[in-house]
C-alpha cells in the first residue's frame, strides 16, 4: 500500500507539471517524536484502541494542523482553509454519524472537527462504494481524454481484490459487485481486533506480497494487541511522570508500559525489522526513544529522592 501511495504522487506530481497546474503537492508526517513507536516503545503508551485512539491526533492531525500554523502568510490567523475529503456516508454507521454531526445544511462547505475557521468539502458524501470503483477504473477521463491513473488504479483493485479474498472482481464490470469489503489502515492498528485484509492477503499465498514476510508482521501485530492489557506489563499506581493515578472509586489507576517492556518491545521490533528486510523503524526514532528513556529516568530518580515534582506534562 505505502509502494501504491508514491506511486500515484510521482504520477499526480506529472500530471500536474505537464498540464502547468498551480497546485503543490506536500506529503505530511507525523514530528519525529510523534510517532507510534516514539510513544509505544518511548512513552508507553498502551497501544490505541476505541476508547483511547490517540494515533489520529498525534499522527494524523497535528501534522495537518501544524503544516497550516506554519503558513500564516498563506492561510491567515486564524486559519480559512478548507479541507477536501473523500469521506462517505455509505463507509459505515460511525462515519455517517460523524459526518451528520459536522454537516451544514444548505451549504458545501461543512464544519471541521478541530479548527473552528476552517471548513470540509466532501465532493463523493453519496456515492456508494461502487461508485467509487467505477470512476477509479474508467478508462476515458474528462472530455474522451485517458485515465492518466488507470494503470495505477488497476493494481489498486487489484490489492483490495485480495485483501477481500479474491471475491470481487479487479475489471470493471457494471454488472458485478466490486471491491467493497476490505479496508486498509497501518499496519500496527489494535484498534480493530482482527486485520481481516492483511490475512487474506496471507491466506492468497500470492508470491507478489512475500506473504511470509506480511505473517511476520502480522503476528507482530497480534501481540502488540494481545499483550496491552497484560497486568504485568503496565506500571499501576502512576503515570511516566510520577503523577499518582487513583480512579473515581479509590481503586489504583493503570498506566504506561513498563521500562523493562517497552525495552523488549524495542529488541523484538529491530528483530523483526532485520528478519523481514523493511524498515520499520527509522534509527532517528530509536534515538528519540532512548532519548525519551533517560529523561524519564532521570525525572524519576529526582521524584525517588524527594527532589522532583509529581505533576507534568505526559506528552
Amino acid at each position: 500500500m505505502i509502494d501504491h501511495v508514491h506511486k500515484f504522487i510521482e504520477r499526480l506530481h506529472l500530471y500536474i507539471e505537464d498540464r502547468g497546474l498551480p497546485v503543490e503537492v506536500v506529503e505530511l508526517t507525523p514530528d519525529p517524536e510523534q510517532t507510534f513507536w516514539s510513544n509505544v516503545i518511548g512513552r508507553g503508551y498502551p497501544t490505541p484502541v476505541r476508547e483511547f485512539r490517540w494515533c489520529t491526533d498525534r499522527m494524523k492531525i497535528r501534522p495537518a494542523t501544524t503544516f497550516i500554523d506554519e503558513r500564516k502568510e498563506i492561510f491567515g490567523d486564524p486559519p480559512v482553509v478548507h479541507f477536501l475529503l473523500g469521506t462517505r456516508f455509505d463507509e459505515s454507521a460511525a462515519r455517517k454519524g460523524t459526518m451528520d454531526a459536522h454537516t451544514r445544511m444548505d451549504s458545501d462547505l461543512h464544519a471541521h472537527g478541530t479548527i473552528p475557521t476552517a471548513s470540509t468539502i466532501r465532493p463523493i458524501e453519496n456515492w456508494s462504494t461502487d461508485d467509487v470503483w467505477q470512476y477509479l477504473l474508467k478508462l476515458d477521463w474528462v472530455n474522451g481524454m485517458p485515465n492518466p491513473f488507470a494503470d495505477i488504479n488497476q493494481d489498486l483493485s487489484m490489492l483490495y481484490n485480495d485483501a477481500a479474498g479474491g471475491e470481487c472482481p479487479v475489471i470493471h464490470d457494471p454488472s458485478q459487485q466490486t471491491c467493497a469489503g476490505s479496508r486498509f489502515g497501518c499496519w500496527t492498528c489494535t484498534v480493530v481486533s482482527e486485520d481481516k485484509s492483511m490475512n487474506q492477503m496471507i491466506a492468497s499465498e500470492k508470491e507478489v506480497y512475500d506473504v511470509v514476510k506480511l505473517a511476520k508482521l502480522a503476528a507482530f501485530r497480534d501481540r502488540l494487541r494481545d499483550e496491552r492489557d497484560v497486568k504485568e506489563n503496565r506500571v499501576h499506581g502512576r503515570n511516566r511522570r510520577g503523577v499518582t493515578l487513583v480512579k473515581r472509586d479509590g481503586s489504583v489507576g493503570i498506566g504506561p508500559y513498563t521500562m523493562q517492556y517497552r525495552q523488549e518491545l524495542l529488541t523484538s521490533l529491530t528483530d523483526l525489522q532485520e528478519e523481514v528486510g523493511m524498515e520499520l523503524i527509522s534509527e532517528n526514532e530509536v534515538n528519540i526513544i532512548k532519548q525519551i528513556w533517560n529523561e524519564e529516568l532521570i525525572h524519576m530518580a529526582k521524584i525517588d529522592s524527594g527532589k522532583g515534582a509529581t505533576t507534568g506534562d505526559d506528552s
